[in-house]
């Protein structure tokens, strides 16, 4: 997919569903330190991939 212009987007979501996306994001540190990933680039690769599937 080519690089396309990013645009905000706020979500609201549970906190156990925040939870679960910053224990993502951390375990992904851990895995590589070189690359810090959030719980909202998580959630984007979640959102995007659900998408792009339909």
């Amino acid at each position: 997919m080519a690089q396309e212009k990013q645009v905000p987007l706020m979500i609201s979501v549970p906190v156990e569903i925040r939870t679960k996306l910053r224990t993502m994001a951390a375990q992904q540190n851990l895995e590589n330190p070189d690359k810090v990933t959030s719980a909202a680039v998580i959630a984007r690769e979640i959102i995007l991939n659900n998408l792009n599937k339909k």
